[in-house]
């Protein structure tokens, strides 16, 4: 049975044609000339442009569907086709790829006339669409028939691979068991809720407990979607690299179940590289011929039936002298089921434009959603910082000098920002429109840092930070309306301006509605519709919630009246030092007291270095991972108690594991709200302005959901029994209740009688 694949001409030509080295990729000004130089020479010529043609081509056992689109057409006895390049006119011949595309095109002339001959012409021409160079030549019927052939077979090759491990993955995936002896509480409900959102193509948003084993109970479905064709591929987005661990063991428990599926791990680029540095084959050897050797690390990668864990490709990349992380996005494009980091979807200069633009198989499976609107509002911001680029400039001074555009357009951009005054008494003010000029200032930095990557040399580093620094600021002035605010910091005479994104609902949405399915999941997505519409959810969409799969008198929650304010902080210290020894005294174990902040901690911290606990385990605010695994590892050893200090929604209070004895109580201070700012409240006026009480939205319910993933890490299982105290009058206050797990079980103030009653339902 003949299998079809349709390909465009473009990838049929880049399957067999491309360049051996790793180079820096075409940015948005330089694909912007190339596409005004296509229009000008259309324009310009006595043709018809982009005339749309296919055919489909037998090889094999496989019919190629080839579709493209001719730069330009002349019809007649023999026709004529023209390929339109950007280029300085200096080359002896075409490149290969650019006359293969020619002869495609060609070739589907010569069938569907057909015709004898077909003339074809690659034009190189210049940004006003004059062209500098021209390659012609005729070609006989029987030879673009042959040439095709050339190139169809080996992509009908790898197509018919592909399609056999398809056939394969989705036998076993519709066999695919649930890889636990049974079902906990509302996981089967889950499954049939994500397998619906999946089938119907719509968004899900769905609040489930810690302990529900949310990581199985949404890839199952998923998979069972795979594998019945409903989708083509799963993306599951973390916030955190420290959150994939919980996929990754339900991946492990679906391959000792029998599926057969390419599952991968993509980690940023920093992580993986050996020697972060430019990639290209002058600075780095591995970008030398990188293309040429990768086919055979793909090929032993594909031999494995598990994870292309980040080892497994740092393994092979270094086996064959590849780069591990152009190796690891050459296999996203195979791989079923990709574990990667939010921005690879949603921030517009890391979204994997191989996994996203034109590709409508793909579903959303997002992880820790509470964290999403947040990451996407900074993915959409930008910042100018007189201090950033002041330095930048006195580095580039220094090396290379002042009279050069460069240095010359870092000045003007300074010099501008440093003279913006804030109308704000506290020293900050929303700005009701950009200052004139700042923004062609900011596109002359951008384009002379741009000019000074491409001479390459010691400046290159330079050059790319104010590349980073510019672009996310000039991508935003493109979207500036109502839901942005310009903000402005003084700090003396140097100026931050930044371009804030206040309602990222609205781009979380364009891209998930045009996806196969987008699953949202959290411990904390609460309150669920209010977390629906930031997130860009809308009426057609749906809500799921579970209670906690764990018997409810295992957790006993108290309650005390004590001010967190920031002005009464200092009050306070004695009080919740006193409450967090009488809580180790009462019921003694492992704890971690979570604060809002570093300066609070320390002053509590302070107060309980004198008194009889068990050893203090401190966060810091400059943990590398050797710290932090021995933090975690210092819980780990039985029978001795620890008091973990660390930051509400820090490091600690997300995706930490301790279950058991491991540890026993969480103690809250406060209720997670953010440091008011000129941010906030122009987060929540916009708020108010588009759902009703901005306050809630901005603050109440984010910083909610920082006290509820650290009262998560409490009960782990169904064995698992534990306090949490909360310390902070609003508690009391009804809005603060209402957003409490309805399950818990409140106790007000006394410490002695919840344990008592802890223990007695024990």
């Amino acid at each position: 049975m003949e299998e079809t694949f349709r390909v465009s001409v473009r990838e049929l030509v880049a399957f067999s044609y491309f360049p051996e080295d790793i180079l820096p990729a075409a940015d948005m000004e330089s694909m912007l000339i190339g596409s005004q130089a296509h229009r000008a020479r259309q324009a310009a010529a006595q043709a018809e442009a982009e005339r749309a043609i296919k055919h489909a081509f037998i090889c094999e056992e496989a019919v190629i569907l080839l579709h493209g689109r001719m730069d330009l057409f002349h019809d007649g006895d023999v026709p004529f086709v023209e390929e339109i390049k950007l280029g300085a006119g200096d080359a002896a011949e075409p490149l290969t790829e650019h006359r293969m595309q020619a002869v495609c095109y060609a070739a589907m002339l010569a069938l569907e006339k057909p015709c004898c001959a077909v003339r074809i012409c690659v034009a190189y021409v210049n940004e006003k669409g004059e062209v500098c160079q021209r390659f012609e030549e005729r070609l006989e019927r029987d030879a673009l028939i042959a040439e095709m052939d050339g190139l169809l077979r080996p992509y009908a090759a790898f197509a018919l691979r592909e399609a056999k491990h398809r056939h394969k993955r989705d036998e076993s995936l519709k066999a695919l068991p649930f890889p636990f002896p049974a079902y906990r509480q509302g996981q089967r409900e889950l499954a049939v809720q994500v397998y619906t959102a999946i089938g119907r193509k719509k968004r899900l948003f769905a609040s489930l407990p810690t302990g529900t084993g949310k990581s199985a109970a949404v890839l199952y479905p998923a998979f069972k979607a795979l594998g019945e064709g409903k989708t083509g591929k799963l993306a599951y987005l973390t916030a955190r690299n420290t959150a994939r661990q919980s996929p990754l063991n339900a991946l492990e428990r679906f391959y000792a179940a029998g599926m057969h599926a390419r599952c991968m791990v993509l980690t940023a680029k920093e992580t993986l590289c050996p020697a972060p540095t430019r990639c290209h084959p002058d600075f780095c050897p591995r970008a030398k011929g990188h293309y040429a050797r990768q086919g055979k690390a793909i090929e032993e990668l594909l031999c494995e039936n598990e994870t292309w864990t980040d080892e497994k490709i740092i393994r092979v990349a270094d086996a064959h002298g590849l780069c591990p992380f152009e190796l690891a996005l050459a296999l996203s494009e195979l791989a079923d089921v990709i574990l990667m980091d939010l921005n690879y979807a949603f921030d517009p200069f890391a979204q994997l434009k191989r996994l996203f633009q034109g590709r409508g198989s793909l579903t959303l499976l997002v992880d820790e959603a509470h964290h999403t609107v947040e990451r996407v509002r900074e993915s959409l911001s930008g910042t100018l910082d007189s201090r950033a680029l002041a330095k930048l400039r006195a580095e580039h001074g220094k090396a290379a000098g002042r009279s050069n555009a460069y240095y010359r357009a870092l000045t003007a951009l300074i010099r501008q920002l440093r003279v913006l005054e804030a109308e704000s008494e506290k020293g900050d003010a929303v700005l009701a429109a950009l200052p004139e000029g700042l923004l062609e200032k900011a596109e002359a930095v951008r384009d002379a840092a741009f000019h000074t990557l491409a001479m390459g040399g010691g400046m290159a580093s330079g050059a790319a930070e104010a590349v980073r620094i510019c672009l996310p600021f000039l991508y935003a002035a493109q979207r500036l309306d109502e839901d942005y605010a310009i903000l402005l910091e003084e700090h003396g005479r140097e100026r931050t301006l930044t371009l804030y994104c206040l309602l990222p609902g609205k781009e979380i949405a364009a891209i998930t509605k045009k996806m196969h399915g987008a699953i949202f999941f959290s411990a904390t997505l609460t309150p669920l519709p209010a977390m629906k519409r930031l997130l860009g959810g809308g009426e057609e969409d749906a809500c799921f919630s579970l209670p906690s799969p764990f018997p409810r008198e295992h957790l006993a929650v108290i309650r005390r009246r004590v001010s967190t304010r920031y002005a009464q902080r200092a009050e306070s210290v004695e009080h919740i030092a006193r409450a967090i020894c009488e809580m180790l005294r009462t019921r003694p174990g492992s704890y971690i007291a979570y604060f809002p902040s570093y300066a609070y901690l320390d002053l509590v911290r302070r107060q309980l270095e004198t008194a009889d606990i068990p050893p203090l385990w401190v966060q810091n605010r400059e943990m590398g991972e050797e710290e932090r695994a021995a933090f975690l590892n210092a819980f780990m050893e039985p029978g001795k108690p620890r008091l973990g200090l660390c930051v509400l929604g820090g490091l600690f209070s997300e995706g930490v594991d301790l279950p058991g004895e491991r540890l026993i109580g969480a103690i809250i201070i406060g209720v997670g709200l953010p440091t008011p700012s000129a941010r906030m409240n122009a987060v929540a006026k916009c708020y108010q302005r588009c759902f009703g009480d901005g306050y809630a939205y901005a603050c109440r319910f984010p910083g909610m959901h920082k006290v509820l993933q650290a009262a998560g890490r409490v009960i782990r299982s169904e064995e698992d029994k534990g306090m949490v105290l909360l310390l902070d009058d609003r508690y009391y206050h009804r809005e603060y209740e209402a957003l409490l797990p309805p399950e818990w079980q409140l106790y007000d103030e006394d410490i002695a009688l919840a344990t008592k009653r802890l223990e007695e339902a024990l």
